[in-house]
């Protein structure tokens, strides 16, 4: 059995609420991650509240959630063997609540909470109605070398981390059908490849000639997106992701792309594809250096997903 969350005439949002507490965790959307709290759980903290846009990653029809959660040890620069890092603290926890927000009425759609057992692994309170699964995966993996060293830690990435991924089906309906959904699946052809490819030149392009306008014009189809499930103007939603010192003032001056560095990370049925480092997967090939108030160099990066839509690759968020 699936969730059902029906839209109406008035302006809506669907937003994925989250609480983290004591791990690592990570909120997706169609496998599309829209938060996780890898830095705090870096330092040893692993703590986090917040909540992201699902509605702009959904579509009519089924749908998945999940939360992927893994234990805060794995981050530890401790010889500790794979059983200690793995090891969860009793207070762990991770909690998802896909959240419909209809003017001023708020209504729980789904939710996913995960606590420690009694055993000391992750588990899902029971909801016999709409079933949640629980996957046992590898975290992903990086490889050292395709970053400057400068801002390698293979702490960030644990090698041969475990992580539980909990999932639940919903269903939506009423919804705006995003570009995206009709978009041609990715099938990594060399074709499709390079297409990928010319799109973040393309961008860098248009970042490094500091022209708003022209930027604005190429990441239409995810403004309006933006701008539909947010209810901010396109040119705010634009500011906020490309501040004036970054984009009209230079400080964001892409770097010269290394293709070797990337790879691809496939989502949402094919239909979402981004490039990510391979020893940091934070950052895309949209990278950047800059020196911050302090004096200290920074490295920035922007890391929007593309859809084929039409023949070519478009940034859909």
């Amino acid at each position: 059995m699936t969730l059902t969350a029906l839209a109406s005439s008035t302006p809506q949002k669907l937003r994925s609420l989250f609480n983290i507490q004591q791990a690592y965790c990570a909120i997706k959307t169609n496998g599309v991650i829209g938060y996780d709290n890898r830095d705090s759980a870096w330092r040893g903290r692993g703590g986090g509240i917040s909540s992201t846009n699902a509605l702009m990653l959904m579509e009519n029809g089924e749908n998945v959630i999940s939360l992927e959660i893994g234990a805060l040890n794995w981050f530890s620069d401790k010889p500790l063997s794979p059983e200690e890092r793995g090891h969860f603290d009793p207070q762990s926890a991770c909690s998802l609540e896909l959240v419909r927000f209809n003017g001023q009425e708020k209504q729980t759609m789904s939710s996913i909470k995960v606590t420690i057992s009694p055993q000391g692994l992750p588990e899902a309170q029971t909801n016999s109605s709409h079933p949640i699964t629980r996957t046992k995966i590898l975290a992903e993996q990086v490889i050292p070398g395709h970053i400057d060293p400068d801002y390698f830690d293979s702490t960030y990435f644990p090698q041969g981390m475990v992580l539980y991924r909990f999932t639940q089906k919903v269903t939506v309906s009423g919804i705006p059908e995003w570009a995206w959904v009709k978009a041609e699946p990715f099938t990594g052809g060399s074709e499709q490849i390079q297409k990928l490819r010319a799109a973040y030149s393309e961008m860098a392009r248009i970042i490094n000639s500091r022209d708003r306008n022209r930027l604005k014009a190429y990441d239409k189809t995810a403004l309006e997106a933006w701008s539909a499930t947010t209810g901010d103007s396109e040119d705010e939603i634009l500011l906020s992701q490309f501040a004036k010192n970054e984009l009209e003032e230079g400080q964001a001056m892409i770097l010269p792309i290394k293709w070797e560095n990337y790879d691809v990370r496939v989502m949402n049925k094919g239909r979402m594809v981004q490039l990510y480092n391979k020893s940091d997967q934070t950052y895309s090939p949209l990278t950047y250096k800059y020196t911050d108030e302090d004096g200290e160099e920074i490295l920035g990066c922007y890391a929007p997903v593309f859809s084929l839509i039409n023949g070519e690759f478009v940034p859909i968020t």
